[in-house]
């Protein structure tokens, strides 16, 4: 008797592979980005963590730096969807400031961040990575002003500085998340609090 065709799963298509294969070192880069850090990171690492041989490896990124250059530009897909995806929930109009200011903590201080921040510090003295990093953070600056602007529309009362309040925020929490553990807890909720209430 035949298989089931409920199990039946069609054929990759080469394209589809090279997708696949793609992602697979691209994923095991930003993890060993998040476990290892920048200076540890090597290619055989990553080709071990996704699965696949050196010459795999190689054959898609045959530098160093074209696969971490890849890597930022994966990491910001993901951590850009996640973004979108928390903002999307924004719709209590009474909770939407505290709403924002959480998840964007949960983003600034999640294990994707770690990837972002490694990155962004190694990126200072690679030119390679530069580019790639300063076109990323240029995306999702552009978004962020979108979404504030949508969110939280300048008023007759507004600050003279409305419009530098998301990056003022995003700054504030990108450096607490830099600071990780030696951050003490409780100065951490009063930040947090201060962020969620103080007058725009």
């Amino acid at each position: 008797m035949g298989a089931s065709s409920t199990n039946f799963r069609p054929r990759l298509t080469q394209d589809e592979k090279t997708a696949e294969t793609r992602r697979r070192l691209l994923d095991a880069a930003i993890e060993c980005l998040i476990e290892r850090g920048y200076s540890n990171t090597t290619t055989s690492e990553i080709a071990e963590r996704a699965g696949l041989s050196r010459g795999a490896q190689l054959y898609h990124f045959p530098k160093k730096e074209e696969l971490l250059t890849g890597a930022v530009e994966h990491l910001f897909d993901l951590m850009f969807g996640e973004m979108k995806e928390k903002v999307s929930r924004l719709t209590n109009e009474n909770d939407r400031r505290a709403m924002a200011i959480d998840l964007l903590w949960e983003t600034f201080n999640g294990r994707m961040a770690s990837a972002w921040i490694e990155l962004v510090v190694a990126s200072r003295t690679d030119p390679h990575l530069q580019a790639s990093v300063s076109a990323a953070n240029d995306r999702i600056t552009e978004f962020i002003n979108r979404s504030f602007q949508e969110l939280f529309p300048r008023s007759a009362g507004s600050s003279a500085f409305h419009e530098l309040i998301p990056h003022i925020v995003c700054l504030t929490l990108e450096g607490m998340a830099l600071e990780g553990m030696t951050l003490n807890g409780e100065l951490t909720t009063k930040i947090l609090t201060a962020l969620k209430t103080y007058k725009l």
